[in-house]
């Protein structure tokens, strides 16, 4: 019988070559996990794989975050965590070995607004992010955010609204 996780929503996915990978989201009752990672072979019939990852910087139980996948670290931002609240760190998944952990922000740099379900996406190895929503307003940034694949972020900012 095959193995299949949970029905969700407003999870996280990435393709990576020929691995789909599923992570957090919701069913309407259920967070599911901060440790657990589905991995599918989308070229091969077969199961859905289950993996426990690990570390000291794992990503709370959230609904809303957005991912990219650089240089085998699959990286997550925002969305909203279980329990209530707005997240607005940076996650790093190595896939390899499964572990997480923490991307630091410079302390002299201004950090984007927390959110959640924004535009995430990598250009080269640049981590780029585009609104989304605060819970009180929606932020009109044109680009906010770049994180370079060495783990250093750029938060260059435009104050050009539209």
């Amino acid at each position: 019988m095959a193995v299949l996780p949970q029905k969700r929503v407003d999870h996280e996915s990435a393709l990576i070559g020929e691995h789909l990978y599923v992570f957090g989201g919701w069913d309407g009752d259920q967070w599911f996990s901060r440790n657990e990672i589905w991995i599918w072979n989308v070229r091969e019939e077969g199961n859905w794989i289950r993996c426990l990852t690990k570390g000291n910087y794992v990503p709370p139980a959230c609904t809303g975050a957005r991912c990219v996948v650089m240089n085998g670290i699959f990286y997550t931002y925002g969305g909203y965590k279980k329990g209530g609240g707005l997240l607005g760190e940076i996650f790093g998944l190595d896939l390899k070995k499964l572990n997480w952990s923490e991307i630091a922000t410079p302390v002299t740099k201004q950090k984007p607004w927390q959110r959640s379900d924004c535009c995430l996406w990598n250009m080269g190895s640049r981590m780029i992010m585009f609104g989304g929503e605060n819970g009180e307003r929606i932020p009109k940034d044109r680009l906010q955010s770049g994180a370079s694949c060495d783990g250093t972020v750029n938060n260059e900012r435009s104050e050009e609204r539209f």
